[in-house]
């Protein structure tokens, strides 16, 4: 429904009880009017009758048609009378204006002229019988008796119009009207008059009280005099001035709030900084005599030991396996909770990046009694190999920490341009209330006893931090008692030029790398370790008796200096000028033994990777493998 304006209701509230006033009034004195002027010719006709009839007495009485040809003729001559007739006692005509055949028949006949008998035509005919009168007997005024048992003498045929009646009527209408609307008109312009300054009034508080909306507090009301209107404008005034200066102060707080908020989290921000470089730095030197009391341990195990020794070296063993994984995950969280960690994404093949994660977690499963398996849909993906390692490592060692029976299926499938990861297990189930807490730092459902054995709670949170870097989105679908599956979405990437089809691709070689750095035990491990892999592994001690040429560059290089951040610029500083010098960036694996800020690539994308000490071997190979893959992929 249509809304009025303040004007239209102003008016309709003013002139609208004048008119239904108007038109009652009107009506009234129309009708009234109306009533009268019907009345009156009532009576001036029956005056006309009654005259007639007592001069048509004799001449009806005697039959003298030519006196009543007179008085018909006579009648005639009366307004509103438009024909009149005489008949005698039987019917006969004796007398009329009109020929015999148009005078009305009986039943269109109206006797007398009594209040109320007109109808809606304008002509009528009327009938009046005629009797003899009568004088009362000893009546000296000469009144006349009752006629009611008199002969009839005969009958008055008269014919009137109400045209005339009508038209006075409808002018005396017109008049009315004409006078209703002259003073509605009159009244409507009151109205307006009287109103324009309210609507001007209330105009102008509208549009202050919507700037005010818009956050324009220094409009005001013009105040036009002292009633109440504008008292209220007054009001509006001084209240625009409230709100304003209200919106100055809270806006003063909200900028002073926000400052100390943004002070607050600069520091917050700082202290998380310093926390992430303290736990990374704590723990990457925690992981260093752990890695070497590692390799001790070792090798006491494979110097034949006593038997008697045996067993607590195999316990030793075991704890600082515990310990070298806890401080590895540690480093780990640090440095994705720092964000210090740059992706490099690359095409990386399924096949070879689930493989490595069974390779690496086989026997874990194997001493549980589980069955670990996977359903590989070999493509190519777009992602970071070393994170999504983390990931997969992560999450499939998870899966065999909490699985006492049954299986772990890691599975692989196309998705439209999209391949899901996936890691099915058979395990006890995540309840639905705690399928968000699980991702969150050291949250363990099945360790309230905190036990260092079953992990510190921090592999999930590393997993959802880690697909958030990739922007890989990760989904969980677990049934309580039946297991949990935890799905990895990665995009597809193409096929580099030149790797051919999965069948067709023979499996190469491993290239030779040379590897620059130090003898000791820690070098000594790192070369076994490649050796294992089938690696042709050429060592310099320092790498300033590395000499090359163009065509004599090695397919990588792995840099393993002393002295953590200062042992990582000296192999910048050469890889620099290996570079200037052969015109051609050489692909580098940069081994450090302390906390060092992330490395950045050429501008041709040779890689420069970073390795922190201590290391899983499956980390180091992802990071060889992604370094190799350059050369893999024509330029």
């Amino acid at each position: 429904m249509k809304s009025f304006g303040i004007r239209a209701r102003i008016l309709l509230t003013a002139v609208g009880p004048a008119i239904l006033v108007a038109v009652l009034v009107a009506g009234m004195l129309i009708f009234d009017q109306m009533r009268q002027a019907e009345a009156e010719q009532h009576r001036r006709l029956s005056a006309v009758a009654r005259q007639l009839s007592a001069l048509a007495e004799y001449s009806l009485f005697v039959g003298n048609a030519e006196a009543l040809e007179k008085l018909v003729l006579a009648a005639r001559q009366e307004p509103d009378v438009i024909a009149a007739a005489f008949l005698d006692g039987k019917g006969k005509v004796l007398a009329s204006t009109l020929p015999r055949e148009q005078l009305p028949r009986a039943e269109q006949l109206r006797p007398g002229f009594e209040t109320g008998s007109w109808s809606d035509a304008t002509e009528h005919w009327h009938i009046v019988t005629i009797r003899p009168t009568q004088l009362a007997e000893n009546d000296p005024f000469g009144a006349p008796a009752q006629a009611g048992d008199a002969p009839v003498l005969g009958q008055l045929l008269l014919k009137v119009s109400t045209r005339a009646l009508h038209d006075d009527i409808r002018v005396y209408a017109m008049k009315a009207a004409a006078l209703s609307a002259f003073i509605l008109s009159l009244a409507i312009a009151i109205v307006i008059a009287f109103s324009r300054g309210l609507i001007r009034t209330l105009t102008e508080i509208g549009a202050v009280v919507a700037g005010i909306g818009r956050g324009d507090y220094s409009q005001r009301v013009r105040v036009r005099g002292n009633d109440e209107l504008g008292r209220l404008a007054q009001g509006i005034n001084e209240m625009a001035a409230a709100v304003g200066q209200t919106q100055e102060q809270l806006a003063e707080r909200i900028l002073e709030a926000t400052a100390m908020l943004r002070h607050q989290r600069d520091a917050a921000d700082h202290a998380a900084r310093a926390r992430s470089r303290f736990f990374a730095a704590a723990s990457h030197d925690l992981r260093q005599p752990a890695q070497a009391l590692g390799l001790f341990v070792t090798r006491l195990l494979k110097d034949n030991p006593p038997p008697r020794l045996e067993p607590k070296l195999r316990q030793l063993s075991h704890t600082v396996s515990n310990l070298q994984e806890l401080l590895g995950t540690l480093l780990d969280y640090s440095r994705l909770d720092g964000q210090v960690i740059q992706v490099k994404r690359q095409p990386v093949r399924t096949s070879a990046a689930i493989g490595q994660v069974m390779e690496s977690l086989a026997d874990a499963a194997a001493e549980k009694g589980l069955v670990l398996r996977s359903r590989i849909r070999d493509c190519w993906i777009l992602t970071d190999p070393a994170l999504l390692h983390r990931i997969l490592i992560n999450l499939v060692g998870n899966a065999i920490r909490h699985t006492h029976r049954g299986s772990i299926l890691v599975a692989c499938r196309r998705c439209g341009d999209t391949a899901r990861i996936e890691v099915w297990d058979t395990g006890p189930g995540i309840p639905p209330e705690a399928r968000e807490a699980i991702f969150d730092e050291l949250v363990q459902l099945d360790n309230p006893e905190r036990d260092p054995e079953k992990g510190l709670g921090l592999g999930l949170a590393i997993v959802r931090k880690s697909a958030e870097l990739l922007d890989h989105p990760l989904t969980l679908c677990s049934r309580v008692g039946q297991g949990s599956r935890f799905a990895l979405t990665v995009p597809l990437a193409a096929v580099p030029v030149g790797m051919g089809t999965f069948e067709e691709r023979p499996v190469p070689a491993q290239p030779p790398l040379l590897l620059i750095g130090p003898p000791s035990p820690e070098q000594e491990e790192l070369v076994r370790l490649l050796d294992n892999w089938h690696f042709t592994v050429t060592r310099l001690a320092d790498p300033e008796s590395a000499q090359f040429d163009r065509d004599g560059l090695p397919r990588g290089v792995i840099l393993a200096l002393p002295d953590g951040a200062a042992g990582v610029e000296r192999s910048l500083a050469w890889l620099d000028r290996i570079a200037a010098d052969t015109g051609q960036p050489l692909p580098a694996l940069i081994i450090s033994s302390g906390p060092t800020p992330a490395l950045e690539e050429p501008p041709d994308g040779t890689p420069r990777l970073l390795l922190t000490r201590p290391f899983r071997p499956a980390r180091l190979r992802a990071l060889l493998d992604r370094l190799l893959a350059h050369h893999e992929t024509p330029e």
